[in-house]
């Protein structure tokens, strides 16, 4: 019993809230004299109590004389919890990640992150918050992740430029495949993304073939512009490849 009490506790309820809901589940229709001594709750504490379960629609009351109480049915109060919860997760997840991104010292750093699944979530965090313009370079297997959020954005009529390293295409406008995939990969030992969102902010992250990722994100003015360089300099090499093919590649080779 201690043990669903606690887990009560955990989305919301008091202790005491928690033994007078029990109690009710146990033994309905009966007066906040009686939940008193079923429950354990003090009865100079057990109408205050029965009043915040009232309010927040956890008990009704039968009214009768003396009055009475009975529970909602629990599968009714966990889908509602489940609901709000999830309402305001959603919402504190695009509000809190606004305030942390422009909080006012944030040009000063650089904010590393570790671990493909927190890396991830910050791309499709940053690809939602674009508004006017984005520039990606990515390879297959995060471009499954993220397709979502890009085709969104597209709906939103967000500019994109995107590299690709691998076969996929997306079918939105400016988009190369670079085509050394297997080479470059071969010397970096793993993938790289690179997402620069309306000339505000970047992310650059790692992901090595023995499953190590990591990552960096910031909204350095000078940063932001030179990843955005970067991509811009594989477009412009990629295009003139395809115009001048082997020839161009001679004069890429640094090697």
């Amino acid at each position: 019993m201690q043990k669903i009490i606690s887990l009560m506790q955990s989305i919301g309820f008091t202790q005491y809230e928690s033994r007078v809901y029990l109690a009710l589940l146990k033994q309905s229709n009966v007066t906040g004299y009686e939940l008193a001594k079923l429950s354990g709750v003090p009865a100079s504490k057990i109408y205050s109590i029965l009043n915040r379960l009232l309010e927040r629609e956890i008990i009704q009351i039968i009214d009768t004389e003396p009055k009475k109480y009975i529970p909602q049915p629990p599968d009714e109060i966990l889908s509602r919890l489940r609901n709000d919860f999830s309402s305001a997760f959603n919402i504190l997840d695009e509000k809190l990640e606004h305030i942390y991104s422009e909080e006012a010292h944030a040009g000063d750093h650089i904010w590393n992150l570790s671990g493909r699944e927190i890396i991830m979530r910050k791309v499709v965090n940053f690809i939602n918050d674009c508004q006017e313009k984005l520039y990606l370079s990515v390879w297959d297997e995060e471009l499954d992740e993220i397709s979502y959020a890009l085709l969104l954005a597209k709906d939103r009529s967000v500019k994109m430029s995107i590299v690709h390293f691998g076969d996929k295409i997306l079918g939105v406008e400016n988009e190369y495949k670079h085509g050394r995939e297997h080479s470059i990969r071969v010397e970096r030992g793993g993938r790289r993304i690179a997402l620069i969102v309306d000339d505000k902010k970047v992310i650059l992250g790692h992901f090595s073939e023995d499953g190590l990722s990591n990552a960096a994100w910031t909204v350095n003015k000078g940063l932001v512009l030179l990843a955005k360089d970067y991509i811009i300099h594989d477009i412009y090499s990629i295009r003139i490849v395809q115009k001048y093919g082997e020839e161009a590649l001679e004069i890429f080779d640094l090697s």
